[in-house]
This record gives C-alpha cells, structure tokens and sequence, in this order.
C-alpha cells in the first residue's frame, strides 16, 4: 500500500497535477473575493454567487483531470504520454478516488463553513415609533402605521436585524436618550422621526442614529401629498441601506415596490384597521379593526395585505368565543390574501397561524416554511413552527425554532412568552418561570407575563410564589386567565365559593370557553346544595367544547375533559367512548390521562382510574394537585393511590 502511495505522488509530481490544483485553488478564491465585493452592485439574480461557488467546486477534479492527462510545452498541449512515454496504468485508480474524496471533502467543507463562519453578522436596527406632530390626535394611527411600513421595507431588505414592533413601541414618547435606547434594544443604528398630516399632505421627517454615539447618520425631510407616501417611504428604506454601506439589489427593488397596494384611500383605512388590530384583546377594538379592514378591501379588492390582517382579525375573534363562523371567514380572508400576493411572508404566517388553531399542523409547517423561505428572518414564523412541531411532537426542532426567534430579536418579549410555554408543557416548570421573568420585564402587558410566572410557579409546586406573580398580574390589570388560575388555586384549597366567584369573572371575558365553563361548573358542584346548576353548567359547557371539537379534531385534550363532562352529567356511555377516543390518540399527554381519571373515578372504576393517575404522573403530572382534588375523593382511601403519592415524596 505504501510503495502504491509513494507511486502516486510520483506520478502527480511528474504530471504537475499539484502545482495545477495549487493555481486553480488560489485563483479561484481570488475570484470569489471579486465577485462578494462586484455581485451586490450589478443587475444580476441573487443566487449568482451560490452558481459561482458550485462552478468553482466543480472546476477543481476537471481541472486535476486535465493536468493529469495533458503538459503545456513549447509545442502546446500535448498528452503527457507523448512527452514521458508509457506509464503505468495502476496509479489513476488511486488519483481517481483521491480525486473524488478530496472535491467531495472540499465542496463539504465549504458549504459547512458558509454556514457557521461565512455569514456576515448583520447590522441591527431599531425603528422606533415616528412622533404625530399632526393637530389632531386622530392621525397618530397614520403615523404608527408608517411606522410599521417603514419596518416591514427595512425587513424586506434582508440585510438587517430589525428589533420587533412590540419591543419599540414600548418606547413610544420615552425620554430615554438615543445610546440608552440603542443599548437596551442592543442594536446598531435607530431610525426615528416625525409625521405632520394636514388633509391630503404629509411631512416626514426622518432621521438615522448611530447607537454609539448618538451621532447622526442620516438626516431626510419630505413634503409630500399622500399619493406620494408609498415612493416616500421606499426612498427612507434605500437611504438607510446607503447610509450603512448595503447596496440594495434588484430582487431586493421589486421586494421594496410590493408594498400591496397604491390606493391612497385603502391605504390609509388599512392602517386605521391595523392601528386596532394591534390594540386587540376584546371584542370592540376587534371589530373597529374589521371595519376598518374590510372597507380597504372594498376599495381594493387585490390588497393582500388587508386580506391577510382580515384572516389575523377573525382568528382572533375565533380565539377569544371560539365561534366556529369566525374560523370559516378567517379560512376564506387568507386564501384571498394568498391568491393575490403568494410570495408574502406575511400572508404565509398567518395561514400558518389558521392551520395550527384548526390543527392542521402539517399544513401550518408547510405554510410556515414557505414564510421562512421568503424571509429567513422572520421571528414570527419562527415561533409559529415551534409551537406547531411541538404539537407533532418534534421536540427538539420545536425548542431550535423558539430559540432561533429569540435570537433573532432578543428584544421581543414575544419568544421569552412562547418558550415559557414550551418548557412548561414539557415539564421544565423552573426553566419556564425563567422565561417568563424575562418576558415581564420586555412588555408592556406584564399582568399576563406574571400570571405566566404564577403558572410555572404553581406547576413547580412553588405555591407561595404563585400566589404572589398572580397577585401582582391581578393588581395590573384583571384577566380572565389570572382570573381562572386564582379559581384553581382556591378549588383546590376547598374555598368553593370563591372559586365560583374567580371562574364566573373568567367566563365572563370569554363566554363560550369551555374550559372556564367547565371549571365554574366544578366549583358549584361542590358548592353545597349548587349541582343542580353544576348540571346546567356542565351542559353549556359540553355545547362549546364539542363545537371546539368540530373546528379541531385533533385536540384530544378537549375530547378527554367532554369525557369527565359527560360523567357529571350522567351520560356514562358518552363519557366512556369519549374517553376512548381521547386515550387511543393522544396516550402521552398528561391532561388526557387526568380527566379520564376524574371521568373514571367518577364513573366508579377504580383500576382504570389509578391507571390513568399512575400514567399522568409518570408524564409529569403533580402528586400534590391530585392529593387535593375532590373529583378523586373517592380513592384517597386506596392503597394504590397513597403508594403513588408516596413515590413523590421526598
């Protein structure tokens, strides 16, 4: 094996087929430096570059090829048998398989280095919200939509880390000076502003900060009608990439023109409707939103992005009354948005946010894909996909997609929130409260980021430390999520009759939730002398949860609680094949395993009751909620109970 090696490096010594690949190699990265400095500044395709790496990669065994089979000398190229005579044959087996391996080798090795260490880390900006210099306060939805159009174009550049809106608009008429703004955000550079609307007029003052040192980069002011806004605010994003040295292409022009629309009069409702949909979270504000929406639409029947803000609107009224016609409408806005824009991410992300309600979760990745490959920087679509590959249960892709969102703007309390609530469905209730700290100090909205912490608090079995992160969420502001946490909390400790009180008011935000049904139902049940309201209760609440059901097959935690539904109410056969059904398709999910216990127990079957609390608390259920609870009164007394809560004990 030796003496065939020591013939081989001979035999390319004697051919010069090192020397050539040397020169080929050196030449061929002179010319890949060239073309990263030329390729960004002349009309060409963005994949131009991958074709010339892929050329270059493919050159090198032709090249050894031909070195190996010709000599250049002073009679030209000739093969290299007429110069050296008869050679052996044997040597170019192993060129050959040196030959592969060392091109597959080096094509490998580029392409893992592209990935890790060639990517440019991009520069960082934050657009903070343009100040309403207008007389009337009615305009300042006119200037937090330029704002977010300002945004979306810088997004669409692709060169640019760009800080969420929910982060900067945290920071809306702070006095906070530029470096303290741009060290909070961490980001490079911050644009900002002002807009004075008077009728059919805008002047828009724009200017761009170095978040160093305070400095100006860039200072633009613009006196424009508003047909002239669109045009106005590509120019912003083009004199932003200048200003930081980004050439802006010509697939990145056409990215920067597909603003939607060029209808002044859309246009401006739109924003008006997404001014309110960004304000949801009841039912009045979502409707101003739609109305809104829906008369930019009627003006613009091929706006896509109206469509798409329609499909967001009755999403999230289905969300809030899980009314089944609202997810129909929110079905049709978005396939409209898709026929007449198909290449938005936008559009893309919320029909992936339809398909996860509706648990479609196949086609939710898919959608969420197609917005990752139309904007690879998109936190939103991101989360997304880590929310619906943990309900197919890829767990490990679903935390790297969570945590790439966070990444990508660790700024927006939004990742923090939605990697709180994937390590608490995973049991990770301590790493949850975590997040969640840090989702209460990014937002605004920290009553729902306490009542989080009180959540993972309580899972944790840090009862005293719930009670306090749900307290402070109650004192921000009252919601029927914080609501319904405090219920639980006093159904388990026996106070019933507050439970019932703390469970109405939850029901009261959301009245066709069936789980807040559900649980008022609970309470009055043993509430004395109240199970015959219980029933009546139980009902409406079977009503809204099959209704959920129909929307969603899939959720087999609604089937299991229609079981224990069922049982309070007597409809044994029901509760039963409810259960079944719940069992047979979703066997790892803990809250499945604990509402057919309730359901089984309740029914008087003992062994399948034990079986289904063995299996919960093998899936992280906690021991101590199942010690307290009067649906399973009735086993406190069985020796294989007490042994499965002495298997929890210290």
């Amino acid at each position: 094996m030796s003496t065939r090696f020591s013939d081989l490096i001979q035999e390319l010594k004697s051919r010069h087929v090192i020397r050539a690949v040397i020169a080929y190699c050196v030449v061929a990265w002179m010319l890949l430096q060239v073309a990263d400095v030329t390729f960004d500044r002349l009309p060409i395709p963005d994949y131009s570059m991958t074709v010339l790496i892929v050329l270059v990669i493919a050159g090198l065994p032709i090249t050894a090829v031909l070195a190996w089979a010709y000599d250049i000398t002073l009679r030209g190229i000739v093969r290299h048998e007429e110069t050296h005579g008869e050679v052996s044959k044997l040597a170019f087996l192993p060129f050959a398989a040196l030959l592969v391996s060392v091109t597959a080798i080096v094509g490998f090795g580029l392409y893992y280095l592209s990935l890790k260490y060639w990517e440019p880390e991009l520069q960082s900006i934050a657009v903070l919200p343009f100040t309403n210099m207008s007389e009337s306060e009615d305009t300042e939805y006119f200037s937090d939509g330029l704002t977010e159009e300002l945004r979306n174009l810088i997004v669409r550049l692709g060169e640019f880390r760009v800080v969420s809106l929910s982060s900067t608009y945290r920071l809306k008429d702070t006095t906070l000076d530029y470096k303290t703004i741009a060290r909070r955000l961490d980001v490079d550079v911050i644009l900002h502003g002002s807009v004075r609307r008077a009728t059919d007029r805008a002047r828009i003052a724009a200017k761009l900060i170095d978040g160093d040192d305070g400095t100006e980069v860039l200072s633009e002011r613009y006196d424009v009608t508003l047909a002239d806004v669109f045009s106005t605010q590509e120019n912003i994003a083009r004199k932003v990439a200048s200003a930081l040295d980004v050439v802006v292409s010509t697939s990145q022009e056409s990215r920067l023109a597909r603003l939607g629309t060029r209808n002044v009069e859309a246009y401006d409702l739109y924003l008006r409707g997404i001014d309110y949909l960004r304000k949801s979270g009841d039912t009045a504000t979502l409707s101003k939103a739609e109305y809104y929406i829906r008369q930019a639409i009627a003006i613009d029947p091929q706006f896509a992005s109206a469509y798409a803000a329609m499909c967001e609107s009755h999403l999230a009224h289905y969300e809030l009354h899980r009314d089944s016609d609202r997810f129909v409408k929110a079905e049709q806005a978005c396939h409209r948005a898709l026929t007449r824009d198909s290449e938005s991410s936008d559009v893309h992300v919320a029909l992936g946010r339809l398909y996860y309600s509706g648990g479609q979760y196949e086609e939710s990745v898919r959608e969420f894909d197609r917005a990752l490959a139309a904007n690879t920087r998109s936190a939103e679509a991101h989360i997304g996909l880590g929310k619906t590959l943990l309900e197919l249960n890829r767990v490990p892709e679903a935390e790297a997609s969570l945590q790439r969102a966070i990444e990508l703007d660790p700024s927006d309390w939004v990742g923090f929130k939605e990697m709180g609530n994937f390590l608490l469905a995973n049991g990770r209730y301590l790493e949850a409260a975590e997040y969640y700290s840090n989702f209460a100090t990014r937002t605004e909205d920290s009553s729902t980021a306490y009542n989080n912490l009180g959540v993972a608090y309580y899972f944790a079995g840090e009862f005293a430390e719930a009670a306090e992160a749900w307290d402070q969420s109650l004192g921000i502001r009252p919601t029927r999520s914080a609501y319904s946490n405090t219920g639980t909390m006093y159904f388990y400790l026996g106070d019933y009759a507050t439970a019932v009180d703390r469970f109405a008011r939850a029901a009261s935000y959301a009245p066709r939730d069936h789980r807040l049904w559900g649980n008022l139902a609970d309470a009055y049940y043993y509430t004395d002398g109240m199970r015959h309201v219980a029933e009546v209760i139980y009902r409406e609440a079977i009503e809204f949860a099959e209704e959920r059901a129909r929307v969603n097959p899939s959720d087999m935690e609604t089937i299991a609680i229609l079981c224990h539904f069922y049982a309070r109410i007597g409809e044994d056969d029901l509760a039963r094949e409810r259960c079944e059904t719940a069992l047979a398709s979703a066997p790892d999910d803990m809250y499945v395993q604990y509402y057919s216990a309730l359901a089984f127990a309740h029914l008087g079957d003992t062994a399948r009751a034990l079986g289904r609390i063995e299996r919960a608390i093998e899936l992280d259920y906690q021991p101590e909620l199942l010690e307290l609870d009067p649906g399973l009164v009735s086993l406190r007394e069985e020796a294989k109970f007490k042994e499965l809560l002495s298997r929890n004990d210290p």
